[in-house]
């Protein structure tokens, strides 16, 4: 087994210890959280907080980047 660090908050390691049962290691409590939640639902929460920041953010129209792109090529 290869042995990582993995830097959490003192509130996080009390919640992840509460997790760990019957001398459970916490490889086997994290990888049993992993299986429970897929990567996806996760990902899909990322993707739609990004679009959320994005859409109350001001920028230039796509059209005036790429045409500045080319002039520069």
């Amino acid at each position: 087994m290869v042995y990582k660090s993995i830097p959490v908050t003192e509130e996080t390691y009390r919640r992840l210890k509460d997790y760990k049962m019957r001398g459970a290691t916490f490889d086997e409590v994290i990888n049993e959280l992993m299986r429970s939640v897929p990567v996806e639902v996760l990902a899909e929460r990322v993707v739609k907080e990004h679009h959320e920041r994005m859409r109350g953010r001001e920028g230039r129209p796509w059209r005036q980047v790429l045409e500045k792109r080319k002039r520069r090529a």
